[in-house]
């Protein structure tokens, strides 16, 4: 079995959203985007954990702001009949599949096709009865409200707005089956569909030491068939009655009696005799009694690091999901795992990755969200899924990487092929970090990474982090596989900034990238260097004035010997850009490179600018990167006053 498709309407940030789920799911995206919110919401339906009983109550901060705000818009405006008000409702539903005969079984009374191939489960909250009286009650002392000499128009309708309740207490939310919203879900069929969800704020020492009811290790272990524990009760009998036989124990007993007979009123004297008890021998206080140490000289959980803690927490969850021992009343379980990189250093975040994606069976869905990029580069990019915000709807989408190289027959072009094999080879932790951001720029080499990000901060007075914008360096000129996810679907914001390459082989390609890619949607951008490389380009827009002093400091400091013979032979003139570039990297006769100092160059130029405030101010960005810059981050002029 597998939730095919999950829809959430009006859940916290998620208006309407719709996302297809796989056997295993990564889905990623960035910060507040909605990947724990969407683990919550099927937590609504799956979850037996008695927090989540609790959730399914929501609070007025879980429907989602837009659609209180309207509701409480249209009480307050006035205008729509009262009858007519839409109370917001908070819809969870979820599609499944591919069942076998005993998952069949769970979910009979939930088909909603007439092959019975498909059934349903929806989580819905909502108002339980006819509210026309409390509107019109709530629209009274809206009236109520006057207008404030010193507020706006707007501000006193806003006044007004918050001046509404909202109808928390009649509401309610039920769990239906199949299409029939009046056919409640049996909690006996819900309580084999099972969801355990790690959340990224887990104490994963307090849950592996199994001293309360909700600990994950008792749950886990109170989870067998009491048989299974018989042996051990045996032994716990013995120990009770080499207890009763001690003769120091029992020494000790007799005096407390003793006393106990002497401050206690007078009682039938059998109600004054004490007994000592190892403990209680059910199995519920002996499973209690359990923890776990770890490694070959084994220490306590309670003393063990963060990451070890993370490590043996998720290995328990899985050992015991995976089916191995567990009871048999259990046909799916749902494993939502976030941010599984907490406390862990990248190899073991990337050997995690490796090996956990695998667990996923016919019985046991894995979803995982995450913020790392060694999780995401070891997971199948064909599973992985991003979260983002669309710049025209503003709402919360969907789309996997790899979805939109399919056709309408779901077949893939053979240069689509290539493309998808490029990616899965070098898609690693340094690119993926373009699925982390709002926008990102795609840049030729190691140089640019260096410098644009400063040039960004002097144009815009604003750094590339503080926008939500990553540079992603593609090491050569393979823009296209990565601008093919942009054209593709995952429609964020890209500018790349590539080199003319005049009078190379790769001439051409540049304006090429612009014509495939360049459209009025206002997504891909390619700006192309006026010069044949972006270091030219640099040097021209600066080989006068005081920026020409910014390039001579940098070039000392990259070539200490030749940089103050090339600027004692410049003197006052202008800096001829061949000279100076064949500085920062050399050829031979035939025209082979023989020296690459550009990114020493770039990180000197950068270090020059970032000494002193009047070093930027006298820096000219090349235009070409101002009209990127612009694209990406539209402002209006700015000044540092």
């Amino acid at each position: 079995m597998i939730i095919k498709e999950l829809n959430i309407e009006n859940y916290r940030n998620f208006t309407k959203f719709k996302i297809e789920l796989r056997q295993s799911t990564l889905i990623i995206g960035e910060n507040n985007i909605g990947k724990t919110n969407l683990l919550n919401a099927l937590g609504l339906i799956f979850s037996n954990e008695i927090s989540f009983f609790k959730k399914r109550m929501l609070e007025v901060d879980d429907i989602n702001h837009d659609a209180v705000r309207k509701f409480k818009k249209d009480i307050a405006a006035g205008v729509i009949e009262v009858d007519n008000i839409e109370f917001p409702e908070v819809r969870v539903e979820v599609i499944m599949q591919d069942f076998n005969k005993d998952q069949e079984a769970v979910v009979g009374d939930w088909f909603i096709d007439e092959n019975f191939t498909l059934a349903k489960l929806t989580y819905v909250f909502q108002k339980k009865k006819d509210l026309s009286d409390w509107t019109t009650e709530q629209r009274k002392k809206v009236q109520t409200l006057s207008k404030n000499k010193k507020e706006s128009e707007e501000e006193y309708n806003e006044r007004k707005i918050d001046f509404v309740d909202f109808p928390l207490k009649f509401y309610d939310h039920i769990i239906y089956g199949g299409s029939d919203s009046t056919k409640r879900a049996d909690p006996y069929f819900l309580k084999m569909l099972k969801m355990e969800f790690l959340d990224a704020l887990r104490d994963a020492k307090k849950e592996l030491i199994a001293s309360g009811d909700y600990r994950l290790l008792y749950r886990i272990l109170n989870n067998r068939e009491e048989n299974k524990f018989e042996d051990l009760k045996e032994k716990l009998k013995e120990l009770q009655d080499k207890i009763r036989e001690n003769k120091e124990l029992n020494s000790i007993k007799n005096e407390i009696a003793d006393y106990l007979k002497k401050i206690s009123l007078e009682e039938v004297e059998e109600n004054n005799t004490v007994q000592f008890e190892f403990s209680k021998i059910e199995q519920t206080e002996l499973l209690k009694k359990i923890s776990l140490v770890y490694g070959n000289e084994p220490v306590n959980v309670e003393r063990n690091g963060l990451g070890r803690n993370n490590l043996l927490y998720i290995s328990l969850i899985l050992s015991h999901l995976t089916g191995l021992g567990s009871s048999n009343n259990v046909f799916y379980r749902l494993i939502g795992l976030e941010e599984p990189e907490a406390h862990l250093h990248p190899h073991l975040q990337e050997h995690l990755a490796r090996n956990v994606e695998s667990e996923a069976n016919e019985s046991l869905q894995l979803l995982i969200t995450s913020h790392s990029t060694h999780i995401t580069s070891n997971l199948d990019i064909d599973n992985t899924v991003i979260l983002f915000r669309d710049n025209n709807s503003k709402e919360i989408k969907s789309h996997y990487i790899l979805s939109g190289f399919k056709d309408t027959n779901g077949k893939i072009k053979a240069e689509d092929l290539k493309t998808i094999k490029y990616l899965k080879r070098y898609l690693d932790a340094t690119k993926s970090t373009l699925f982390f951001a709002r926008k990102i720029i795609l840049v030729e080499g190691i140089s640019e990474q260096i410098l644009i990000p400063k040039l960004f901060e002097m144009h815009t007075y604003k750094t590339l982090e503080k926008i939500g914008c990553n540079i992603v360096n593609v090491n050569g000129v393979a823009f296209k596989h990565f601008l093919e996810i942009i054209k593709k679907g995952y429609f964020i914001k890209c500018l790349v900034l590539t080199d003319r390459d005049t009078n190379t082989k790769t001439e051409g390609r540049a304006d090429d990238l612009k014509a495939t890619y360049e459209a009025d949607n206002n997504v891909i951008k390619v700006e192309i260097s006026n010069e044949s490389t972006y270091e030219k380009d640099i040097i021209n827009a600066n080989k006068e004035g005081r920026g020409k002093q910014i390039l001579f400091d940098a070039l000392i400091r990259t070539r200490p010997e030749n940089g103050p013979k090339l600027q004692d032979v410049t003197g006052g003139n202008s800096i001829d850009i061949d000279s100076f570039f064949n500085e920062i990297e050399t050829r031979n006769d035939t025209g082979r490179k023989t020296a690459d100092f550009k990114a020493d160059f770039a990180a000197n130029v950068l270090e020059v600018l970032s000494k002193k405030k009047e070093n930027c101010q006298n820096f000219t960005i090349p235009e070409y990167i101002e009209k990127g810059f612009e694209f990406i981050y539209p402002q209006v002029a700015v000044t540092d006053e």
